[in-house]
């Protein structure tokens, strides 16, 4: 008589069995724990545009880019080689994957520790992708002091230029696009027509004091110039570029500065996707037997950008 080899392992809490390829169990969440099936567990992932909390994998660069160390991090990350190969080709540290769970974020570092890789984890909950900057309507130095004025408060942050511990260059990329979308009927098919679509590039610096309730944001837009003094001139993007060079003279040499998130920016995107969000009008009558609406379509990087800047903030930042 043989036995079988099992394909299922019973879940401690709830009893279920479940495959081995699984991390928690399908019915109860609970981690499961298969002696000598690390290796081949797949642990549970969240996508690009899922608002549930996550656990992001970082890895740390450099590594030597070997076809194995490609395909395994497409096959831990669902990504395709090609977008593997950006990831590892980065300068900065980026995300990996999204793990739905601590413990599946500890799995997918120990599995990517056999090929060569650093990795670390920062929560959801730590990089707080929904809770945005401070916005910086105007910078004033003062002494060993830099003051920030919003357009929310009456007096300023004030950070001593020596707490400034780093600066992060980025774009924020805004696009708008106006559809109509008509509805599917018994003899017609649904259509979407673009009406008109709105780009907007919007140069921006982080600056990040000791703490992350220090992050402030200067957009290029909405910004006043003041502080550049003689040097000041007539254009946002040109006024911007020297309040970057005026920043980077007044801060001390410990700060950290990135240029790096328009060469990451793609590759980053599967795993800190795009917000997308809309906005439709009601249906109405288009004609004879036609049904149609109006729909705005909002798509941004900010969240994106402000994942990448704090995960700076963590990881390479001066202690």
């Amino acid at each position: 008589m043989t036995t079988a080899k099992t394909s299922t392992v019973a879940c401690p809490k709830c009893g279920r069995l479940n495959g081995l390829h699984r991390a928690t169990c399908l019915f109860c969440g609970q981690p499961l724990l298969i002696p000598g099936q690390e290796s081949q567990v797949i642990p549970s992932l969240r996508e690009a545009d899922d608002i549930e909390p996550g656990y992001n994998v970082i890895f740390l660069p450099p590594v030597l880019s070997t076809p194995e160390v490609v395909e395994e991090v497409a096959t831990v990350g669902r990504l395709t080689p090609e977008q593997a190969e950006r990831l590892l080709a980065s300068p900065s540290p980026v995300p990996i994957a999204r793990a739905a769970t601590s413990h599946d974020a500890v799995l997918l570092t120990q599995r990517l520790a056999q090929s060569g890789l650093r990795t670390v984890v920062l929560s959801d909950r730590q990089l707080s992708p929904l809770h945005p900057p401070r916005r910086a309507r105007a910078l004033v130095s003062v002494g060993e002091y830099l003051e920030v004025w919003g357009s929310e408060t009456t007096t300023p942050i004030r950070l001593p230029w020596k707490d400034i511990s780093l600066l992060v260059f980025g774009l924020l990329r805004f696009r708008q696009v106006l559809a109509r979308e008509s509805m599917a009927t018994r003899r017609t098919k649904a259509e979407r027509e673009e009406l008109l679509t709105n780009d907007e590039e919007v140069p921006v610096i982080d600056l990040f004091g000791p703490t992350l309730a220090t992050h402030i944001r200067i957009r290029a837009d909405g910004f006043d110039y003041s502080c550049l003094g003689p040097r000041r001139g007539l254009l946002a993007a040109e006024n911007h570029v020297r309040l970057g060079d005026w920043l980077l003279a007044s801060v001390s040499a410990p700060t950290v500065v990135n240029r790096d998130f328009r060469t990451v920016a793609q590759a980053i995107e599967p795993i800190w996707g795009l917000t997308k969000t809309k906005s439709r009008q009601p249906f109405k009558r288009a004609g004879i037997g036609k049904v149609s609406a109006e729909m705005t379509e909002y798509v941004d990087n900010d969240r994106q950008f402000t994942c990448f800047a704090r995960s700076l903030f963590f990881i390479a930042r001066p202690a």
